[in-house]
């Protein structure tokens, strides 16, 4: 296998990590290029400790975060085959449902054990995190002795492993690390799995664990039972956050959940919120209104999208899919964005609703809409008066004496 894919042999160690999110406004670049230079040092390490014949023969590394069949069957083999499981401990890892999954394929393994489970999990404290803010699942895991808690780390390993003054303190890190997972690897390896499902199939080890930021998403969509006259069902569910727009063969996933993942990659939570603002209450969080443009052929739905439309869509951006595959949905598009236009008009210039054409399209929007949610949850959040009823003055250059005279 190459360093950072495919399998030829059976890897020493799987490299878990939470991607980072391209961010194109940073100038471009690869965000996980740390990532990927820890893991390439530690193969080289491990081709010299080792008799391997290659050093990619040493781990496998998901380089990209990629979803096609083939690729997930390439993760899911690793994770079957590895022998030892190496996770990038950061708050951006426990708010990863790939990361959640592929702790998950490791302790399915685990499980399988006839005697004691092995100390195969050996976590790597990639930026600095309280135990009191992991699952517990993760705290229950203890770091090597021989390096893993000492000084040189108390920042996280990215801490040194970027900065060339340090590189004595990330050579012998990593050195040691190699040298745990060799000696892991060859006395008390992970069973290999033969029958093993598509890791994308198995829970997120880490569904409680809540991060620090969250973003409320509402989804404005008939359900099955309540499709507008002559609407085909195809992208719908039992209840309204089940709409999935883009459903295709092989992926039929709602359109939340999407959102949901994209957002955790960025290390954000999401929560499924009604659309039931009582009147003069303003949000407590940031939020995404998700709105199928055949809800305004619903009489209820469109009733309560004209009422968001005249005070809500000021606090919550709104997405609006239109996907080209669906035929019935392209014939009334004219109808449908003149009914939208009428329930949720545009405010100071900015269109209410905005576009999304596919799925790629959705990803490319996302970071600005996620920003701009934040935006106007800070701009129109509640702000606490000051404690005197007398409004606050500042004071020019030279006003001193004048504003103590007072």
């Amino acid at each position: 296998m190459s360093p950072s894919g495919g399998i030829g042999q059976v890897p020493y160690f799987f490299l878990s990590y939470a991607h980072a999110p391209d961010d194109d406004s940073m100038g471009g670049g690869d965000p996980d290029r740390w990532v990927h230079r820890l893991f390439l040092e530690l193969c080289t390490d491990l081709l010299q400790i080792t008799g391997l014949e290659k050093a990619s023969h040493a781990g496998f590394m998901d380089r990209r975060l990629r979803l096609g069949e083939q690729w997930s069957h390439e993760v899911s083999r690793a994770l079957a085959t590895c022998r030892v499981f190496v996770p990038l401990y950061s708050p951006r890892y426990f708010s990863s449902e790939h990361c959640g999954k592929e702790w998950s394929a490791i302790q399915l393994r685990l499980a399988a054990h006839p005697a004691e489970p092995p100390p195969v999990i050996i976590p790597i404290m990639w930026t600095t995190i309280e135990s009191s803010s992991m699952p517990e699942c993760a705290t229950k895991i203890q770091f090597h002795e021989n390096g893993m808690r000492s000084h040189d780390l108390q920042g996280g390993l990215y801490g040194i492993i970027k900065v060339s003054s340090r590189r004595a303190a990330r050579e012998k890190v990593i050195l040691q690390l190699a040298r745990r997972i060799r000696e892991v690897a060859e006395s008390s390896p992970l069973l290999e799995a033969r029958d093993f499902p598509d890791y994308t199939t198995l829970p997120n080890a880490f569904v409680g664990y809540k991060s620090s930021r969250t973003i409320k998403v509402t989804v404005v969509a008939p359900d099955i039972d309540h499709l507008p006259e002559g609407r085909t069902p195809y992208y719908y569910g039992k209840m309204p956050h089940e709409w999935s727009p883009y459903r295709r063969e092989g992926n039929h996933r709602p359109l939340v959940s999407e959102l949901a993942e994209f957002a955790r990659i960025r290390g954000i939570d999401t929560e499924v919120a009604p659309l039931d603002m009582p009147d003069g209450e303003q949000p407590d969080a940031p939020g995404v209104v998700l709105v199928d443009p055949w809800a305004t052929q619903v009489p209820d739905m469109r009733d309560t999208l004209s009422k968001f439309g005249s005070s809500g869509a000021r606090w919550f951006p709104v997405m609006v899919p239109w996907n080209d595959e669906d035929a019935q949905t392209s014939s009334a598009e004219p109808q449908l964005r003149r009914s939208l236009a009428q329930v949720i008009p545009g405010d100071c210039g900015e269109p209410a609703a905005h576009d999304v054409r596919s799925l790629d399209d959705l990803r490319q929007k996302m970071p600005k809409m996620l920003a701009r949610a934040s935006e106007r949850f800070l701009q129109t959040a509640q702000v606490n008066s000051p404690p005197s009823g007398r409004r606050p003055r500042l004071i020019e250059p030279g006003d001193g004496d004048a504003q103590g005279r007072k």
